[in-house]
């Protein structure tokens, strides 16, 4: 593990050093958010108006997911980077595996998608009235998957992406369309019968299925039990997908 530890250090170092960019993913979904919560916000009414639901309560967790999924951009960029710079070989020259080179990697973008999480939930309770009616610990819990789908997302996004742009494909499309079809953009209830047929094929579908159950049902970690199975074999068959094919000799020397 100390090889580990010190390639997660350092991304951690390079993750400050491009802060901004970084930052952003924290701060559009809530500027996204002060435009959806409205909509939201009918929607939960018509469903039950004595309820005194806030649209945040549905929006903000699934727009921290779809940032999330988008944050994914910042591995690419500092994936590729690492071979354009010619940083992956001379790691591996010192004996460092690829294995433990990703593992690294992929730690710090997952306590970045925690963060992005916790920041906007934070936030939007402060700004958009959201109130989680369950235990935090099933909120926290969770999290703690989707995190898990969105980095084994990621890993198949680096082994299959031999530059930015094919890898920024990954990210923004895949987030857009996955929040699309889950119910992260606008109430499941309102897209299109095609789409809540293809939705329950999506981890994002499980995901707003499991956080709707807590924040707004007040359900805890036993009233979320498939949603969390479910997001654990995405996460499981992300990964193993990702490990399969990653290569660590592929030649990748370019963010065109």
């Amino acid at each position: 593990m100390k090889q580990v530890l010190v390639v997660a250090r350092h991304e951690l170092s390079l993750f400050r050093g491009i802060a901004l960019p970084v930052a952003l993913y924290f701060v559009m979904p809530l500027a996204i958010l002060a435009f959806v919560e409205g909509g939201f916000d009918v929607f939960l009414r018509l469903q039950d108006p004595r309820a005194g639901f806030s649209g945040a309560d549905l929006a903000a967790p699934g727009q921290a997911t779809m940032f999330g999924f988008m944050s994914l951009a910042v591995l690419g960029f500092l994936f590729l980077g690492d071979h354009a710079w010619g940083t992956w070989n001379r790691v591996r020259s010192l004996g460092v595996r690829p294995w433990q080179i990703m593992s690294g990697k992929l730690g710090i973008a997952y306590l970045n998608q925690l963060a992005i999480f916790a920041f906007v939930m934070v936030a939007a309770a402060l700004l958009f009235n959201l109130t989680v009616r369950g235990p935090v610990v099933a909120l926290v819990t969770v999290e703690l998957a989707v995190a898990a789908v969105a980095i084994g997302y990621g890993l198949i996004a680096c082994a299959v992406s031999n530059n930015q742009a094919q890898f920024n494909a990954f990210a923004y499309l895949g987030a857009l369309v996955l929040a699309g079809l889950g119910g992260a953009l606008t109430p499941f209830d309102t897209l299109p019968g095609w789409a809540q047929a293809v939705a329950p094929l999506t981890p994002t579908y499980w995901s707003v299925r499991a956080f709707e159950t807590v924040i707004l049902e007040g359900g805890g970690l036993g009233d979320v039990t498939l949603e969390l199975a479910v997001l654990a074999l995405f996460a499981a068959t992300f990964l193993t997908i990702g490990t399969f094919l990653f290569d660590g000799n592929k030649q990748r020397t370019t963010w065109a």
